[in-house]
């Protein structure tokens, strides 16, 4: 079986229409995949779903496509955005990457007191967001915030949205009564930094009326771990 190549456009997708790919997505398809004229290729948006497409010119600086089937409608997307405390790069593209791949709404960064990092390059984390939907089936890419200040963000939010604040000091595991009473509002998982939120940050979230405290489990895990358990965990009851 011959492998699927998946290109992201943010382009209106419809059968029969032709479409030019720029010169980074036909660079990895003439060089790295070593795709050519009459070749396949499978392009998606989040709007439009999933179409097959086929190559009927190249060249180094673009390639021309003509969709020819619609394979996939959008579906569903994920519900859940996710509130992350910056962390090494390292690790981030680690949080990034899995979270995609589980399913996130958006990506939201915030600085808190203990937040080890205080910058994002936004366009990197683009890209590593495009790359893991075209290699994950995925039909929706993920949005990524500016960064901002953890206390701030929370108060820009919806005061009818639900935030689950993984918390290890918790012992809460009623997420499916709380879903229950809020099917219809936006939700978020916040994920603390490697040093835990301050003693300030822990008396916001707690004032809160919309956070809850919820359990990953009893063993303490990294900042990019607890974020892929949540998201798994909370998506398994929500979508």
């Amino acid at each position: 079986m011959s492998l699927k190549v998946r290109i992201y456009l943010n382009k209106k997708l419809d059968l029969d229409l032709d479409l030019i790919l720029e010169k980074e997505d036909s660079h990895y398809l003439k060089n790295v995949m070593r795709l050519r004229e009459g070749d396949n290729v499978f392009l998606f948006n989040s709007q439009d779903g999933e179409f097959e497409g086929r190559i009927i010119s190249s060249d180094k600086n673009n390639t021309k496509v003509k969709l020819v089937a619609k394979i996939k409608n959008t579906g569903k997307q994920s519900n859940i955005s996710l509130i992350f405390s910056l962390i090494k790069s390292s690790k981030l593209d680690y949080l990034i990457q899995k979270c995609t791949e589980v399913g996130v709404k958006e990506f939201i960064p915030v600085i808190s007191e203990k937040s080890v990092a205080k910058n994002l390059n936004i366009k990197r984390v683009e890209k590593i967001i495009k790359e893991t939907c075209e290699q994950s089936n995925q039909l929706f890419l993920p949005v990524i915030h500016e960064v901002g200040k953890l206390e701030k963000k929370l108060q820009s939010f919806d005061k009818n949205s639900v935030i689950f604040f993984a918390d290890t000091n918790s012992s809460n595991k009623k997420i499916d009564e709380v879903l229950k009473e809020n099917k219809n509002n936006k939700f978020y998982l916040l994920i603390g930094p490697e040093g835990d939120f301050s003693l300030k940050e822990r008396d916001l979230l707690s004032k809160m009326s919309n956070c809850l405290p919820i359990s990953l489990g009893q063993n303490i895990l990294r900042s990019e771990t607890a974020a892929v358990a949540g998201l798994v965990l909370l998506n398994s009851q929500i979508n």
